[in-house]
C-alpha cells in the first residue's frame, strides 16, 4: 500500500513539473550575452544576470568550432552600466 501511496505521490509531482511551460536555454543565454570582441585568440562576452560558468560554456563551444582549442577564463571586469565582462583566451 505505501509503494503505491508512494508512486502515485511520484506520477502526480512528475506531471505537475512537466505541465510548467519554460524558455529554451539558448534564448535565455541570447537575452544576457553580448559579444564585444572576438578573434581566432579570444573571445569577450558582455553579460548580467547570470553565472560565468553560463558564459564560460558558450565560450567553450566558440573556441571549439572556431579554432579547435579549449577555451580559457583571462579576466572578467565589470563596467560602468554594472555588466560584467568576461576574456576567454583559446588555448
Amino acid at each position: 500500500m505505501k509503494k503505491k501511496l508512494f508512486l502515485g505521490v511520484i506520477l502526480v509531482l512528475s506531471a505537475c513539473a512537466h505541465s510548467e511551460s519554460f524558455e529554451p536555454e539558448y534564448n535565455r543565454l541570447a537575452a544576457h550575452i553580448n559579444v564585444v570582441g572576438q578573434t581566432s585568440k579570444y573571445v569577450v562576452y558582455e553579460y548580467s544576470d547570470i553565472r560565468i560558468d553560463e558564459v564560460a560554456t558558450v565560450a567553450a563551444v566558440y573556441c571549439n568550432e572556431h579554432c579547435g582549442k579549449v577555451a580559457e577564463l583571462y579576466d572578467i571586469s565589470l563596467t560602468p552600466e554594472h555588466r560584467r565582462r568576461a576574456t576567454f583566451i583559446c588555448r
